[in-house]
């Protein structure tokens, strides 16, 4: 039986999508409970909402390099039955998430931004 792979790309892409949409949704329904009678003002917040998912992807990186980097953390690395290659894999596999996360945070971002610029370009 084949599994069928998702590409990498396409699935930060759609992750990205997804949480873009749901900021979107989120500013809708801010202006719209709080009366905002402009494009500029929507735009104003899409563009405050790509900051704050920059300075987010940003925090994501520095949480994980204070855990990691803790000696409780590392002690409990060093006591365990596994071998040093396992160990370093699950190191790897860490780091990876870890900037995966930033990197789809900054994707976002930059979605964020676009769209903000582009409205109040248009408008």
């Amino acid at each position: 039986m084949r599994t069928h792979s998702v590409n990498p790309i396409a699935k930060l892409l759609g992750i990205a999508l997804v949480i873009e949409l749901g900021i979107l949704i989120a500013v809708g329904v801010l202006g719209w409970r709080m009366d905002w009678e402009t494009a500029g003002e929507y735009a104003s917040a899409i563009e405050l909402a790509g900051i704050f998912a920059f300075g987010v992807g940003l925090l994501g990186i520095k949480g994980n390099w204070d855990s990691s980097r803790s000696f409780q953390y590392q002690y409990s690395l060093s006591v365990t039955q596994e071998s040093n290659w396992e160990r370093t894999k699950l190191t790897i596999q860490d780091f990876m998430q870890t900037y995966t996360f930033m990197v789809v945070m900054f994707i976002v971002g930059g979605f964020n931004l676009i769209i903000g610029l582009s409205i109040s370009l248009i408008l």
